[in-house]
Protein backbone atom coordinates (compact mmCIF):
# COMPACT_ATOMS: atom_id res chain seq x y z
CA UNK A 1 0.00 0.00 0.00
CA UNK A 2 3.11 2.91 0.75
CA UNK A 3 4.90 1.53 -2.10
CA UNK A 4 2.61 3.14 -4.74
CA UNK A 5 2.55 6.91 -1.72
CA UNK A 6 4.84 9.50 -2.11
CA UNK A 7 5.99 10.81 1.06
CA UNK A 8 3.66 14.07 0.61
CA UNK A 9 0.50 11.66 0.84
CA UNK A 10 2.28 9.61 3.77
CA UNK A 11 2.90 12.95 5.47
CA UNK A 12 -0.77 14.03 4.62
CA UNK A 13 -1.88 11.40 6.07
CA UNK A 14 -0.46 11.55 9.73
CA UNK A 15 -0.90 15.10 10.14
CA UNK A 16 -4.58 14.29 9.63
CA UNK A 17 -4.76 11.92 11.88
CA UNK A 18 -2.88 14.89 14.55
CA UNK A 19 -5.61 16.50 13.59
CA UNK A 20 -8.38 14.62 14.37
CA UNK A 21 -6.34 13.30 17.96
CA UNK A 22 -6.55 17.34 18.38
CA UNK A 23 -9.64 18.35 17.64
CA UNK A 24 -11.29 14.92 19.45
CA UNK A 25 -9.60 16.11 22.35
CA UNK A 26 -10.63 19.25 22.47
CA UNK A 27 -14.11 18.34 22.36
CA UNK A 28 -14.33 15.78 24.35
CA UNK A 29 -12.26 17.29 27.04
CA UNK A 30 -12.81 21.47 26.78
CA UNK A 31 -11.27 22.65 30.05
CA UNK A 32 -7.99 20.41 30.08
CA UNK A 33 -7.37 21.13 26.42
CA UNK A 34 -7.99 24.95 26.18
CA UNK A 35 -5.22 25.42 23.52
CA UNK A 36 -5.24 22.34 21.42
CA UNK A 37 -7.48 23.11 18.74
CA UNK A 38 -4.29 25.68 18.17
CA UNK A 39 -2.28 22.58 17.43
CA UNK A 40 -4.74 21.17 15.80
CA UNK A 41 -5.08 24.70 13.16
CA UNK A 42 -1.52 23.99 12.61
CA UNK A 43 -1.34 20.77 11.53
CA UNK A 44 -4.21 21.63 9.78
CA UNK A 45 -2.17 23.98 7.74
CA UNK A 46 0.44 21.32 6.78
CA UNK A 47 -2.04 18.86 5.83
CA UNK A 48 -3.54 21.17 3.03
CA UNK A 49 0.47 22.38 2.32
CA UNK A 50 1.39 18.88 1.35
CA UNK A 51 -1.95 18.02 -0.35
CA UNK A 52 -1.09 21.23 -2.46
CA UNK A 53 2.13 19.77 -3.11
CA UNK A 54 0.65 16.45 -4.25
CA UNK A 55 -2.21 18.04 -6.20
CA UNK A 56 1.03 20.13 -7.83
CA UNK A 57 3.32 17.02 -8.81
CA UNK A 58 0.11 15.54 -10.35
CA UNK A 59 -0.71 18.42 -12.56
CA UNK A 60 -3.52 19.90 -11.47
CA UNK A 61 -2.33 23.45 -10.31
CA UNK A 62 -5.72 24.91 -9.82
CA UNK A 63 -6.50 22.90 -6.67
CA UNK A 64 -2.90 23.11 -5.97
CA UNK A 65 -3.09 26.66 -5.95
CA UNK A 66 -6.56 26.66 -3.86
CA UNK A 67 -5.03 24.35 -1.16
CA UNK A 68 -1.77 26.96 -0.83
CA UNK A 69 -3.80 29.83 -0.19
CA UNK A 70 -6.48 27.93 2.20
CA UNK A 71 -2.98 26.60 4.05
CA UNK A 72 -1.40 30.16 4.16
CA UNK A 73 -5.04 31.41 5.72
CA UNK A 74 -5.04 29.27 8.10
CA UNK A 75 -1.27 29.17 9.23
CA UNK A 76 -1.92 33.01 9.71
CA UNK A 77 -4.82 32.43 11.85
CA UNK A 78 -2.47 30.08 13.84
CA UNK A 79 0.11 33.08 14.27
CA UNK A 80 -2.55 35.23 14.21
CA UNK A 81 -4.28 33.07 17.77
CA UNK A 82 -0.77 32.85 19.08
CA UNK A 83 0.10 36.66 19.37
CA UNK A 84 -3.58 38.01 20.26
CA UNK A 85 -4.25 36.91 24.10
CA UNK A 86 -8.23 35.84 24.40
CA UNK A 87 -9.48 36.80 27.42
Amino acid sequence: MFKKMDIYRILTLIFAVVVMIFSSLSLVYPDTYKHSYKIAQFFLSLVLLCSGITEFKANRKSMAIASFIVSLLTFFVFVFTLVVRTG
